[in-house]
This record gives C-alpha cells, structure tokens and sequence, in this order.
C-alpha cells in the first residue's frame, strides 16, 4: 500500500505549497504544463508499446469503453436535470466517465485482487481511460471551454494535443513490427516516473477545501456515481450474467476507481470549473481508499 500513501503525501506536499507565499502564483499552471506537454506524452510512449491484445483482453477493453459511454449518459441526464451551467457540466463529463484506473486503480488492484489481475488491469485502463482522455476528453473539453468552437478547431486541438500524437506514435508499436529502441523507452519511463508527484503537487496547489454553496451538489453527484452507483451496476450485470472470474472482478474495482487526475488537469487547464474540478479529484482520491475495498470485500464474499 506505499503507493497509496505516496498519493497521500504529494497531495499534502502540494496543500502545504498552496498555502507558502514562497511558491509563485502561476505555479499549477507550470505544473499542468508540464504534464500535459511532457510527462503524459513520456508515459504514453512507455506503457502503450508494451500491450497486446487477446481473447482474454476483450472483456476489459469492451467493458472500460461500455462503462465510460453509460456514465457520461448519467452525468448528462444529470447535468439537464439539475441545470449546471456550460463550465461545470464540461468538468463533470470529463472528470467523471475517466476513471484513475492506473496510478490508483493499478496497485490498489494489486493490493486486492492479487499481481494475476494486473493484466486485465492494464488493459482496461491502456486500452480504455487512455485513449479516450486522448480522444473523448480532447474533444469534452474544448467544446465546453469554448461557446463557438467550430467542429474544425476541435479537431485541430484533438490531433495536435501532445498525448494524442504521443498514443498515435505510440500504436505503431503496437500494429506493426517496429518496436521503440531500448534506450528510448528508458529515457521516457524515467520522464514518465515524474507523472504521478507533479500531478498530485499539482492537484494540492488547487484543490479548495471550501467550496461555493452552488458547486455542492455536483460534487456530491459526481461523488456518488463514480463512487456508488457506476460500480454498483457493473457489479449487478456481471451477477446476472453468471461473470465470476479475476477479469470480471478487475473491471469492478476499476469502474469504481476517483476521477483521472490527468483528465482533471485537462479539465483545469480549459478553465472548466477549476476548484470543483480539483476539490472533487482531492476528495475522491481520498473516499476511494475505503470504498474501493469495501467493492473487493463485496466481490469475495
């Protein structure tokens, strides 16, 4: 469980920062920047390459795609229903559906299911959260952050958003019978290592303990889907459907994993509802150490 106490403790490192009149103003920014134009890029060029699928691998990738699609239909019907403004419903459709299924989801699944449902981890969350922050997430949050954006800026911002070209670089790896150099996927897993502490510094420099009155209700609305209520109805159809195995318990746990902190960076750096985007991530990360065991517990007895 260190790496669930190393989150814990960049996330402090980074509320202890916010409050340092040491620190810049425009240090999150810098920190984004970073992982968005470096550090995610890094970490896409390492893990993708490393994947193959097979028949085993179907249930994961069909399932992360299956989840992502219901939840952003919740988080909709949500968002009409109780009428968010343009910003927060952007934040919400892009920090909900994308789970945290590789720096939480991956050791807490180890923890709990045991080093066999790694695999199925990794799958779900490569060939699932991954592509589609590169994708879906590209294309949520600059249509939510711009009133007027044209069908040909989106996809302008999504084909030359650093990731994205990163995981298109990367797919060549996979199709094909080129493979990355070794020295080159040494030199990006160590960038890529840098990932998780900016990110969660990051998160801490701007997560809001205190929120407005107005943003209570979609924090406590997104709590309970990505939390509650999303793995409560993938849990359900694997038991209807006689599903009792490693891989049906693995896509469980991570449908039931905190928001993506990139997904919240991304967010964040659109301008789409910043403090309810980074106190909904803070709290999260920290809910899940307990209700993500208490879904493992559930699937054991």
């Amino acid at each position: 469980m260190s790496s669930l106490v190393f989150i814990v403790v960049c996330l402090a490192l980074g509320l202890a920062l916010q409050r340092s009149r040491q620190v810049p103003a425009n240090a999150a920014s810098a920190l984004n920047f970073y992982i968005i134009y470096i550090a995610l890029p890094a970490m896409v060029l390492t893990e993708i390459p490393k994947l193959s699928l097979d028949r085993e691998a179907l249930l994961p990738v069909i399932s992360t795609w299956v989840v992502m699609g219901v939840t952003a239909f919740l988080v909709w019907s949500a968002a009409t229903w109780l009428r968010w403004s343009r910003s927060v419903t952007g934040a919400m459709m892009l920090i909900i559906p994308l789970g945290n299924t590789s720096f939480v989801g991956i050791p807490l699944i180890e923890a709990l299911l045991g080093a066999e449902a790694l695999p199925y981890a990794i799958l779900y969350d490569q060939f699932g959260t991954v592509i589609a922050l590169n994708t879906y997430g590209v294309l949520v949050a600059a249509w939510y952050s711009d009133q007027h954006a044209a069908w040909q800026k989106v996809a302008k911002t999504i084909v030359t958003f650093p990731p994205f070209v990163a995981f298109c670089i990367a797919m060549l790896a996979v199709i094909s019978p080129w493979q990355f150099p070794e020295w080159w996927l040494t030199a990006t897993g160590r960038i890529a290592l840098s990932l998780a502490p900016v990110v969660m510094v990051a998160v801490g420099l701007q997560w809001q303990l205190r929120l407005e009155r107005h943003a209570l209700v979609p924090m406590a609305t997104g709590l309970s889907l990505k939390l509650v209520l999303i793995p409560a109805l993938v849990f359900g159809m694997f038991w209807l459907l006689g599903l009792d195995t490693l891989a049906a318990h693995t896509v469980v746990l991570q449908a039931a994993m905190p928001a993506m902190i990139s997904a919240g960076i991304l967010a964040i750096s659109h301008g789409l509802a910043p403090r309810l985007v980074s106190s909904l991530i803070g709290y999260g990360l920290l809910l899940s150490l307990f209700t993500v065991p208490m879904w493992s517990l559930l699937l054991s007895a």
